[in-house]
C-alpha cells in the first residue's frame, strides 16, 4: 500500500537525524551465509560518472534492490557500502531467502527505499513462500509491515526517465551496461554471468541513492535541511 504524504513527512523528519551506519554493517557483514549464499562488499569510489555524496553518512536510511524472477540476488547499499547476497543455482533459493530475511532484521532500524514496487512484492513472497514450507520464521513477522518507499512518481516511471529529469551533471549519475534490459537478468543468471549482474544492480542501487537525496528528500523534508543539498 502506497504510503499518505504524511507518513511521508513523517519519516523524512526521523531519517534526518545523525544516525552511526557502522554496527549494522558490521551486522550484515558477518551474518552466517553457509556454502550455499555468496558475498560480496565494496565500497563506492568516486570516479568520472559517479560523485558519492557525503550527505548519505546522515541520513537513517537504506537502499535495496533485487534481481530475478524468483529472486536471486538481493542488493543493499548503505551509507557508501554495497552489499550483495546471492546463489548461483536456484535449488538454493530458500537459503537466500531466509538471509535475505535476517539481513533486513539486522537492518531493520533503517528506512529501506526502492526504485519500484517489485521488492515490498518480492519479500513479502519470500515471506510467504518459507511460511507454507514449514520454515520457523515468526521473529520475520516485521516483514508483513516493513515500509520499502517506491521513489518512482509514478507506476510506468522508469528509471532513465527518473534520474533525466533531475538534470544532474554527468559525475551525479552511473551508467547501466545493460541499458536498463532487465529481461536479459534471467539469461545472464543461466549464463553464469554474475559479475555483470552484480554490476547491473550496483548501478540501480547508486542511482537510487541520486533520486532519493535530489528529489524525494526535497520534496518531503519540510524541516528546510534538504536544501542544503547540492
Amino acid at each position: 500500500m502506497e504510503l499518505s504524504d504524511l507518513k511521508k513527512w513523517n519519516i523524512a523528519y526521523r531519517i534526518c537525524k545523525s544516525f552511526n551506519h557502522k554496527p549494522i554493517i558490521k551486522k550484515l557483514e558477518t551474518l552466517h551465509l553457509g556454502s550455499t549464499v555468496k558475498f560480496v562488499k565494496k565500497q563506492i569510489k568516486n570516479n568520472a560518472q559517479y560523485k558519492y555524496n557525503p550527505l548519505l553518512e546522515k541520513y537513517q536510511v537504506g537502499f535495496i534492490d533485487f534481481e530475478g524472477s524468483p529472486v536471486f540476488l538481493c542488493g543493499l547499499m548503505i551509507k557508501d557500502t554495497l552489499i550483495t547476497y546471492y546463489i548461483e543455482n536456484n535449488t538454493h533459493r530458500d537459503d537466500l531467502f531466509l538471509v535475505i530475511l535476517e539481513a533486513l532484521n539486522r537492518a531493520n532500524e533503517l528506512i529501506f527505499f526502492g526504485f519500484s514496487e517489485y521488492e515490498k512484492i518480492e519479500l513479502l513472497k519470500i515471506f510467504q513462500c518459507l511460511q507454507s514450507q514449514g520454515y520457523s520464521i515468526s521473529s520475520y513477522n516485521f516483514i508483513k509491515t516493513l515500509p520499502i518507499i517506491n521513489l518512482q512518481k509514478d507506476k510506468f516511471e522508469s528509471f532513465a526517465e527518473a534520474i533525466y529529469s533531475l538534470n544532474l551533471r554527468p559525475m551525479n549519475i552511473t551508467g547501466d551496461s545493460l541499458f536498463r534490459n532487465i529481461k536479459l537478468i534471467n539469461e545472464l543468471f543461466i549464463a553464469q554471468k554474475f559479475d555483470e549482474i552484480i554490476a547491473h544492480n550496483h548501478n540501480c542501487l547508486i542511482n537510487a541513492s541520486v533520486i532519493f537525496l535530489n528529489r524525494w528528500l526535497k520534496y518531503y523534508n519540510i524541516s528546510g535541511e534538504s536544501r542544503k543539498i547540492h
